[in-house]
């Protein structure tokens, strides 16, 4: 499995938000500028982040984003399914292969299944405060070039 460049950016802002709590909201500019992610590419990540709940404008007038629940609250599988859209797991990873093989009759679809079962489980049992606080602080580029989002 892979992920968009823009989830990883979404990862970054959401853990730059965690790490800064006490001094939320935070705008789109700050994010921007200390983890180096086009300000283009997060406008569009945070419209997703409100739609799905996660983030939400600090005051109708503001330009500053607050965690609309807890962030010990949102697993990372929250997150990626709203920036990657829900099934990550479902699929075989040999989908293009025309056996139509099954997990019960395909050793390799059985595995897939099996591990991305374990993946899925860490993934929705890891919040964002977890990730947050051990990963290492980093910019992307000091020249960032902007990643298209889907909408």
């Amino acid at each position: 499995m892979k992920l968009k460049k823009v989830t990883s950016y979404a990862l970054h802002a959401l853990m730059y938000m965690v790490r800064h709590l006490t001094q939320l909201p935070v705008s789109i500019e700050a994010i921007s500028k200390a983890e180096g992610v086009p300000k283009s590419n997060l406008t569009k990540i945070f419209k997703k982040l409100v739609d799905a709940g996660i983030v939400e404008l600090a005051t109708p007038r503001s330009k500053g984003y607050k965690f609309v629940n807890p962030p010990s609250h949102t697993s990372l599988m929250d997150l990626f399914e709203v920036m990657e859209g829900s099934g990550l797991f479902k699929d075989c990873f040999m989908k293009h292969c025309e056996c139509g093989g099954t997990p019960e009759n395909c050793y390799i679809y059985g595995a897939w299944q099996r591990s991305t079962k374990k993946m899925a489980a860490l993934l929705t049992e890891t919040s964002l405060v977890d990730a947050a606080w051990n990963h290492p602080e980093h910019k992307f580029n000091e020249h960032p070039t902007e990643m298209p989002v889907e909408p």
